[in-house]
């Protein structure tokens, strides 16, 4: 079975399109699929999203290049992200062989990069909790929006200088599930889906061999951290969620604020540079 990238981002097109326009829709106002760029333009907005390699890369490597469908689907992501979100600079979107599964974003290079390892792995992780090969698919879409979305994050803080008080590998992860929990029980199940990726990751951590100064919290607290904001986003609807072996009942009771204070803090970031 092999999930292919540009049905993933086919996924993530219309999951970003919506999510966003929801969380920053003014009142009464409709949210459509693929937003268009404004009429006038934003006085901060002074760059794209575009698909392909940065002019600092090809320069370094001249032959990197994309497959065609590829990149029309990355076409599709630039295109909706640059009627949501005001830039200083162009960023450059692009999917390719890291030798790894990884994703990242590159200051250096503006450049955010979905590596095609990261498939393959999450394919894998999913299949050792779901048999049925389409779920597994709806599930390794599922982590490729999050991974896509907390890698934006990134870019956001880096252009616009974000603040970032406390760890910023925490922070874009609460923007990514922010994103993904739109409202819907699609949305919900994208955002869950996508913390099962963390517990199944943290499944093969040794002990031993933890980082404890790295960037990046474990894998099973940043799990929790997911899932309590999936829980907090609709307490009254995700009782079900909370219980032994599911989000412990002491961490539930904060989650709803939790959830609040993340929303709230994100958008007061993101405002300024939201065009209308």
């Amino acid at each position: 079975m092999k999930t292919s990238a540009v049905r993933i981002f086919a996924l993530l097109i219309f999951t970003l399109a919506l999510a966003t326009a929801n969380i920053f829709a003014q009142p009464g106002a409709k949210p459509t699929a693929t937003p268009a760029k404004p009429a006038v333009k934003h006085p901060l907005d002074k760059g794209d999203f575009k698909v392909g390699f940065s002019p600092v890369t090809k320069a370094r490597t001249p032959k990197k290049a994309m497959p065609k469908d590829e990149r029309d689907t990355l076409e599709g992501i630039a295109v909706a992200l640059n009627g949501m979100v005001a830039l200083p600079r162009d960023v450059y979107l692009n999917l390719d062989t890291c030798g790894e599964p990884n994703a990242f974003y590159n200051p250096e290079t503006s450049e955010i990069t979905m590596c095609y390892e990261y498939i393959a792995y999450f394919e894998e992780a999913f299949k050792t909790i779901e048999k049925k090969p389409a779920v597994v698919d709806d599930m390794v879409s599922d982590a490729f929006v999050q991974i896509f979305f907390h890698e934006l994050g990134h870019c956001l803080i880096d252009v616009w200088e974000l603040p970032a008080t406390g760890r910023e590998e925490d922070a874009v992860d609460q923007l990514a599930m922010i994103l993904m929990l739109d409202g819907s029980p699609e949305g919900q199940k994208s955002a869950i889906n996508a913390s099962l990726l963390w517990d199944i990751s943290s499944r093969s951590e040794d002990k031993a061999d933890m980082l404890f100064w790295d960037e990046h919290s474990f894998s099973k607290t940043r799990f929790y951290d997911m899932i309590c904001l999936v829980y907090g986003s609709n307490p009254e609807k995700n009782s079900f969620m909370v219980g032994p072996s599911r989000l412990p009942a002491q961490r539930a009771e904060r989650c709803s604020e939790e959830y609040k204070r993340a929303e709230r803090s994100w958008m007061k970031l993101l405002m300024p540079y939201i065009l209308d």
